[in-house]
């Protein structure tokens, strides 16, 4: 178990590592706590307080000592429950208020880990789709390394099918990314690190170099003339 996974759940660095020091040795006092975690004690009060406000962590009395525990880890997913029906709440008076631009106008920039994630989380919503690229870097993966477990077994519980054209060299990568309900052609000497993709009415463009970035271009004529060209493509490579 890695701290980075917990604090991608909303912990802090040291809220994950003295939870994960409670798991594994229940019964601490802060002092101990401290001294094992190289953290300065003034702070483990606060950060085993604020534990206990997020239900992670209690504690018994003993000859006025305080020994902590962790709680059941179940209570992490009480904690997601409780802020996903928050942001519900306010997702829907932010609709209410979102001037939307006229449909076919609108262009989005995804960078950066929370905006590859929403991406890949638009795209989830598709039944299919078409891409062409994959000849460079797949950083992507590498940079939602926690995440595309879970949406890879979405993708297949959906059953999302695809078709992609990429370079020999990414042929198996891809194929033991997607596993299956994607057909794969491969085309040769195709280095670039840029991708397109389409689904929906929308084309996506996904470039791997330095730091990843997508832009995605709602628009059903930019989106319907480059399926055209795809399956000219498609249909040319044996």
């Amino acid at each position: 178990m890695e701290v980075k996974e917990l604090i991608d759940l909303g912990l802090t660095k040291n809220q994950a590592r003295v939870y994960l020091e409670l798991l594994k040795s229940p019964g601490q006092n802060p002092g101990r706590l401290a001294k094992k975690l190289s953290i300065d004690r003034s702070f483990m009060y606060g950060i085993l307080n604020s534990l206990i406000n997020k239900g992670l962590c209690s504690y018994i009395v003993k000859e006025t000592k305080k020994y902590f525990y962790a709680t059941n880890p179940d209570n992490l997913l009480k904690e997601i429950e409780e802020k996903k029906s928050k942001a519900v709440g306010v997702v829907e008076k932010l609709k209410k208020i979102n001037q939307q631009p006229p449909e076919g106008e609108l262009v989005s920039l995804y960078e950066g880990k929370a905006g590859l994630k929403a991406f890949v989380r638009d795209f989830l919503e598709s039944d299919s789709f078409c891409t062409f690229g994959g000849g460079g870097k797949l950083d992507i993966f590498e940079a939602l390394k926690y995440e595309y477990p879970h949406y890879l077994k979405e993708f297949s519980k959906k059953k999302i099918k695809g078709r992609l054209i990429t370079s020999p060299g990414s042929k198996e990568i891809m194929k033991n990314i997607y596993k299956s309900g994607v057909d794969i052609k491969v085309l040769p000497n195709l280095k670039s690190s840029v991708s397109f993709t389409l689904f929906k009415n929308k084309l996506v463009i996904y470039s791997a170099k330095e730091k990843p970035f997508v832009i995605v271009i709602d628009d059903k004529e930019i989106s319907t003339a480059l399926k055209d060209y795809f399956e000219g493509i498609w249909v040319m490579i044996k």
